[in-house]
């Protein structure tokens, strides 16, 4: 009889042991600016006519918040309660004075510009490839990881973040994601410019 028994258990615990992981979602590989044809000039609207339409995330989401934030400056979250990548994404969107390039905005608003009320987290600079952008990693007592990507497109400023859900999206994919919003995002404000 404990024979019989035997095997029964072993293909149990084989069968418990556990799903595979499954790879991170990547974002999409085309180029939203490809082909996009902007008039020259300093951006002149007002944020929240920049700001990424829910319709145009790039992934299924619920917008968290929307609302101003400081002088000519927009937020919109959204929350990705179906994603098993990304528990939430923020997009902040800031138009400068028409002198300001993109690069000065990026300059002056290094890892130290994200401000945390409740902990100050661990902060660590990641690559980005790029000298146009940064991005920084900050890591909380709990484990929580959230990354921002910081850049621009002439006098406006982009601060894109999100926290990732598993420690399968790396550092490296959470960038190629927020990167990939950056980009959409600066598509969007292009296709208002070319209106």
């Amino acid at each position: 009889m404990l024979l019989r028994l035997l095997p029964l258990v072993l293909f149990v615990a084989s069968a418990c042991g556990g799903a595979a992981a499954t790879e991170p979602t990547r974002p999409p590989a085309t180029d939203p600016l490809a082909g996009l044809s902007v008039p020259p000039g300093p951006v002149v609207y007002e944020p929240e006519q920049l700001i990424m339409p829910p319709e145009e995330f790039l992934l299924k989401a619920e917008v968290a918040r929307d609302a101003p934030i400081a002088i000519h400056g927009w937020e919109r979250q959204f929350a990705t309660p179906s994603s098993p990548d990304f528990r939430w994404f923020t997009i902040r969107l800031y138009v400068l004075e028409p002198d300001i390039p993109p690069s000065r905005f990026v300059e002056e608003n290094g890892c130290g510009a994200v401000v945390w009320p409740e902990e100050e987290p661990a902060t660590f600079e990641v690559p980005t490839g790029t000298a146009e952008s940064r991005a920084c990693r900050y890591e909380y007592g709990d484990g929580a990881r959230v990354l921002y990507y910081t850049s621009g497109f002439r006098n406006v400023g982009l601060l894109v973040g999100a926290q990732p859900r598993r420690d399968e999206v790396t550092d490296r994919i959470a960038v190629e994601w927020l990167a990939a919003l950056a980009r959409n995002q600066v598509a969007i404000i292009g296709k208002v410019l070319a209106r």
